[in-house]
């Protein structure tokens, strides 16, 4: 009767410990996907499609780092998308057009990514319209821009420093090797100073925050300006691969960037997830796109899934009390 007991406390122990470890639960998800690509598609494995698949996760990642800064602090930025492809259109056109080096062509698109998320924050803080709303309209506007500042058309890239940052190092593309140092730096900033503390309180309780003299809209504004500087790095990691701007490119990423971030256990009203789980979310959004396209799956057929997971996610985190809208 004693040991049962022993063991009945011991297995609680270890559940509410699991439970309240967000990258065990979202590394659970990843290991079952890498068990499933194993049966389904054992090409997953092969070291050319892991090397496609780390550059794939790089743009995702990227952007999912500044939306996990956003829903952390109790919104949403649905512009992620479209500030993906301005940068990668503006990227293009700097570097093709007027001559300008990488880096420089990586600070515009920076600053402009910036601009659009401050944009967003002052919407959100100032004018108190709600984010969804904001980014919505945000979004549209931006792809437009896109679209017009390209006239529509792709602008191809010869620049050969630009696009050697998508050669492999050790077997690792470039690109990834920077997503990986800016996760450690963002993870260590975000776990050990005060704004990274403010984000979440922001999220969790807005209201006892401001009365402790937190300017709880400067931390929104700083947590949508990193959202789009982030989304221009990405957008500009994306040229990259592609090896030109595309007006189009990144239509319908916010999508995989939200599912990411949810997906690795951040909840939607805030306050509660991590950096690092949030890169478990992306390698697992990314990890099963690539498993649909070796396993034939039409692009159609895609959306459904990726829609389905969003939905799946959110009852997962609905059942353990963190999703509660």
């Amino acid at each position: 009767m004693a040991r049962n007991t022993f063991y009945s406390k011991l297995l609680t122990t270890i559940k509410e410990k699991y439970a309240s470890i967000d990258e065990l639960k979202s590394l659970t998800g990843f290991i079952g996907i890498l068990i499933l690509a194993a049966v389904v598609t054992p090409q997953f494995y092969l070291p050319q499609n892991i090397t496609m698949l780390l550059g794939q996760v790089s743009v995702i990642a990227i952007a999912a780092l500044g939306e996990a800064f956003v829903i952390l602090s109790g919104s949403i930025d649905l512009s992620v998308g479209s500030t993906i492809g301005l940068a990668n259109v503006v990227a293009a056109i700097l570097i093709a057009q007027y001559n300008f080096s990488p880096y420089m062509a990586l600070f515009s698109v920076m600053t402009i990514g910036g601009i659009i998320g401050l944009t967003n924050g002052i919407f959100v803080t100032r004018l108190r319209i709600p984010s969804f709303v904001v980014t919505l309209g945000t979004l549209t506007i931006v792809r437009g821009i896109a679209y017009i500042i390209s006239g529509g058309l792709n602008i191809p890239v010869y620049n050969e420093e630009f696009l050697g940052l998508n050669e492999v190092f050790y077997g690792v593309p470039i690109i990834f090797w920077i997503y990986l140092i800016a996760l450690v730096v963002l993870t260590i900033f975000f776990e050990k100073t005060r704004l990274g503390l403010y984000v979440r309180a922001t999220g969790s309780n807005e209201l006892a925050v401001r009365n402790l003299g937190v300017d709880n809209s400067g931390v929104k504004n700083l947590a949508f300006v990193f959202s789009g500087v982030c989304s221009a790095i990405a957008g500009y990691v994306l040229g990259v691969r592609l090896g030109a701007g595309y007006p189009h490119s990144g239509l319908g990423y916010e999508l995989d960037v939200i599912a990411a971030v949810v997906v690795g256990g951040v909840a939607l009203t805030g306050g509660t997830g991590s950096l690092i789980a949030t890169a478990i979310g992306a390698f697992i959004m990314t990890s099963i796109l690539n498993i649909m396209v070796l396993a034939g799956i039409g692009g159609f057929m895609q959306y459904v899934v990726r829609g389905i997971i969003l939905l799946v996610a959110a009852l997962a985190m609905r059942r353990a009390g963190v999703f509660v809208k």
